[in-house]
Protein backbone atom coordinates (compact mmCIF):
# COMPACT_ATOMS: atom_id res chain seq x y z
CA UNK A 1 0.00 0.00 0.00
CA UNK A 2 1.17 3.52 -0.85
CA UNK A 3 -0.39 6.61 1.11
CA UNK A 4 0.09 9.64 -0.15
CA UNK A 5 0.25 12.90 2.14
CA UNK A 6 -0.21 16.21 0.76
CA UNK A 7 -1.63 19.37 2.07
CA UNK A 8 -5.01 20.48 0.00
CA UNK A 9 -3.91 22.80 -2.33
CA UNK A 10 -6.18 24.75 -5.04
CA UNK A 11 -3.03 25.22 -6.96
CA UNK A 12 -1.67 22.21 -8.26
CA UNK A 13 0.18 21.40 -11.71
CA UNK A 14 1.82 18.86 -13.15
CA UNK A 15 5.32 19.66 -10.81
CA UNK A 16 3.09 19.73 -7.35
CA UNK A 17 4.58 17.56 -5.06
CA UNK A 18 1.55 15.59 -5.18
CA UNK A 19 1.37 14.55 -9.39
CA UNK A 20 5.45 13.60 -8.65
CA UNK A 21 4.85 11.65 -5.87
CA UNK A 22 2.08 10.34 -8.13
CA UNK A 23 4.82 9.73 -10.35
CA UNK A 24 6.84 8.07 -7.84
CA UNK A 25 4.11 5.73 -6.81
CA UNK A 26 4.01 4.51 -10.29
CA UNK A 27 7.24 4.02 -10.98
CA UNK A 28 7.86 1.76 -7.99
CA UNK A 29 5.11 -0.51 -8.79
CA UNK A 30 6.61 -0.63 -12.12
CA UNK A 31 9.70 -1.55 -10.36
CA UNK A 32 7.96 -4.00 -8.26
CA UNK A 33 5.86 -6.09 -9.85
CA UNK A 34 2.78 -4.65 -8.36
CA UNK A 35 0.23 -4.75 -11.28
CA UNK A 36 -3.21 -3.28 -9.57
CA UNK A 37 -2.91 0.66 -8.18
CA UNK A 38 -5.86 2.36 -7.63
CA UNK A 39 -5.27 6.34 -7.25
CA UNK A 40 -7.52 8.84 -5.95
CA UNK A 41 -8.49 10.70 -9.24
CA UNK A 42 -9.17 14.03 -6.99
CA UNK A 43 -6.41 13.22 -5.19
CA UNK A 44 -8.94 13.60 -1.79
CA UNK A 45 -10.71 11.29 -0.20
CA UNK A 46 -13.87 13.21 0.58
CA UNK A 47 -15.77 15.78 -1.18
CA UNK A 48 -16.29 19.25 0.35
CA UNK A 49 -18.70 22.32 -0.50
CA UNK A 50 -15.33 24.26 -2.12
CA UNK A 51 -14.89 21.24 -4.73
CA UNK A 52 -17.28 22.75 -7.50
CA UNK A 53 -18.03 20.83 -11.13
CA UNK A 54 -15.29 22.66 -12.29
CA UNK A 55 -12.30 22.17 -9.70
CA UNK A 56 -13.23 18.26 -9.66
CA UNK A 57 -13.03 18.35 -13.66
CA UNK A 58 -9.91 20.18 -13.66
CA UNK A 59 -7.97 18.37 -10.84
CA UNK A 60 -9.55 14.98 -12.51
CA UNK A 61 -7.84 15.79 -16.04
CA UNK A 62 -4.75 16.74 -14.51
CA UNK A 63 -4.47 13.69 -12.53
CA UNK A 64 -5.72 11.31 -15.91
CA UNK A 65 -3.35 13.00 -18.17
CA UNK A 66 -0.62 13.50 -15.58
CA UNK A 67 -0.99 9.31 -14.83
CA UNK A 68 -1.45 8.83 -18.63
CA UNK A 69 1.84 10.05 -19.06
CA UNK A 70 4.22 8.80 -16.48
CA UNK A 71 2.52 5.29 -17.90
CA UNK A 72 3.81 6.05 -21.54
CA UNK A 73 7.03 6.82 -19.05
CA UNK A 74 6.96 3.81 -17.55
CA UNK A 75 6.77 1.36 -20.46
CA UNK A 76 9.99 2.26 -21.60
CA UNK A 77 11.87 1.95 -18.55
CA UNK A 78 11.28 -1.87 -18.33
CA UNK A 79 9.52 -3.89 -15.64
CA UNK A 80 6.18 -5.09 -14.78
CA UNK A 81 3.11 -3.69 -16.72
CA UNK A 82 0.72 -2.01 -14.64
CA UNK A 83 -2.79 -4.22 -15.70
CA UNK A 84 -5.10 -2.89 -13.57
CA UNK A 85 -5.60 0.93 -13.03
CA UNK A 86 -8.39 1.90 -10.90
CA UNK A 87 -9.69 5.92 -10.16
CA UNK A 88 -11.38 6.05 -6.97
CA UNK A 89 -13.93 9.34 -6.70
CA UNK A 90 -14.43 10.24 -3.09
CA UNK A 91 -17.26 9.75 -0.92
CA UNK A 92 -20.07 12.44 -1.52
CA UNK A 93 -19.37 12.88 -5.32
CA UNK A 94 -22.59 14.05 -7.27
CA UNK A 95 -23.71 11.52 -9.69
CA UNK A 96 -23.18 14.69 -12.38
CA UNK A 97 -19.69 15.11 -10.90
CA UNK A 98 -19.11 11.53 -11.73
CA UNK A 99 -20.46 11.29 -15.14
CA UNK A 100 -18.55 14.14 -16.03
CA UNK A 101 -15.13 12.27 -14.88
CA UNK A 102 -16.65 9.18 -16.43
CA UNK A 103 -16.60 10.53 -19.63
CA UNK A 104 -13.19 12.02 -19.87
CA UNK A 105 -11.28 8.80 -19.56
CA UNK A 106 -12.13 7.05 -23.37
CA UNK A 107 -10.94 10.26 -24.88
CA UNK A 108 -8.01 10.79 -22.31
CA UNK A 109 -7.04 7.09 -22.37
CA UNK A 110 -7.96 5.73 -25.95
CA UNK A 111 -9.18 2.48 -25.54
CA UNK A 112 -10.41 -0.59 -27.47
CA UNK A 113 -12.18 -2.46 -25.07
CA UNK A 114 -15.64 -0.85 -24.02
CA UNK A 115 -15.62 0.85 -20.70
CA UNK A 116 -17.90 -0.01 -18.03
CA UNK A 117 -18.67 2.80 -15.07
CA UNK A 118 -20.38 1.65 -12.28
CA UNK A 119 -21.08 2.86 -8.24
CA UNK A 120 -19.68 1.16 -5.92
CA UNK A 121 -19.40 1.49 -2.06
CA UNK A 122 -16.06 -0.48 -2.46
CA UNK A 123 -13.53 -0.66 -4.68
CA UNK A 124 -13.81 -3.39 -7.50
CA UNK A 125 -11.04 -5.91 -8.47
CA UNK A 126 -11.48 -7.30 -11.66
CA UNK A 127 -10.73 -10.77 -11.88
CA UNK A 128 -9.73 -12.90 -15.36
CA UNK A 129 -10.59 -9.94 -17.16
CA UNK A 130 -14.00 -9.30 -16.13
Amino acid sequence: MFRRITPSSDDINSRHPAILGLRNILKTACSNDITTLTVPVLLMHEMSEEMTVAWCTKRAELVFKCVKGFMIEMASWGGSELKNLQFLVPKGISEDVFGTLAMMLPSIFRVSNPLVFKVSSTPHTPKNGK
